[in-house]
């Protein structure tokens, strides 16, 4: 098992250029506790810093996601080195965080285990079926199944292999453990969460019912993929809606 290295006390100043970008993943963070996504302290959202290698913006340990401000928000680079902020980060944040973002190339990566996609990931599908519901549909071609749990993420090695299971795709279930939604933008990337949780939510509650479930056919949930991810406004107008509904932390 390997070990953070050693972490000095972070610089008490915080670059005003990632402002923007603090904010904005404080906001997902706690529009995700508000939607019951959270899960006590646990779990990660993270960005890398455009044109930085190896930097990336996390949310700290210890911290619920509802009391989450941008002050609050650490920068890192691969290491797990703080390099701005006041707080720790969670040992497995950095593993999982740091591989996915340096394999796949994604920008936002977001690890949660919420419920109901959780649940999926614990029946013998591993994962949501992308061809029952139209909220479902969206996910056609984008999901990769990492079908074998093996433990923490407490080291370098855990971490790259769940980042390698998700080559070329930008959701992953993570069988026994959670959900990865990743992509380019927090506001996207948190509509795709959103949404996954409620496709997820359908299939678990019209399974509960005992009754056989009806698929479309692949064909037409692929033409309805391709009209909802080649029009993404709906994702930023969710997101400038949370900003206005979801409420800011107390200043501590």
């Amino acid at each position: 098992m390997s070990a953070l290295p050693s972490i000095p006390a972070a610089p008490p100043m915080l670059s005003p250029a990632l402002r923007p970008l603090r904010e904005d993943l404080a906001l997902a963070l706690r529009a995700a506790a508000l939607h019951g996504l959270s899960e006590g302290v646990c779990n990660h959202f993270s960005v890398a810093v455009p044109g930085e290698a190896d930097r990336y913006l996390i949310n700290p340990r210890g911290l619920h996601w509802s009391e989450i401000g941008g002050d609050d928000i650490v920068l890192i680079d691969g290491d797990g080195r703080v390099l701005e902020g006041r707080h720790r980060v969670e040992p497995t944040a950095l593993f999982i965080h740091a591989a996915v973002h340096k394999i796949t190339g994604h920008a936002v990566v977001l690890h949660t285990h919420m419920p109901f996609a959780t649940a999926l990931t614990l029946t013998v599908d591993r994962a949501l079926d992308p061809t029952l519901s139209q909220n479902a549909m969206r996910y056609v071609g984008r999901i990769a199944i990492d079908a074998d749990y093996n433990g923490l993420a407490l080291d370098h090695s855990e971490g790259e292999r769940i980042a390698a299971a998700m080559r070329g795709k930008d959701i992953a279930f993570l069988g026994n453990h959670g959900v990865v939604v990743a992509g380019a933008r927090i506001d996207h990337a948190y509509d795709d969460l959103y949404y996954l949780e409620r496709a997820c939510q359908h299939q678990v509650l019209a399974a509960s019912t005992g009754r056989p479930l009806v698929p479309v056919n692949a064909a037409l949930a692929a033409r309805v993929a391709a009209q909802i991810q080649g029009e993404r406004e709906q994702s930023e107008l969710f997101f400038e809606a949370l900003r206005r509904l979801v409420p800011a932390p107390f200043v501590r």
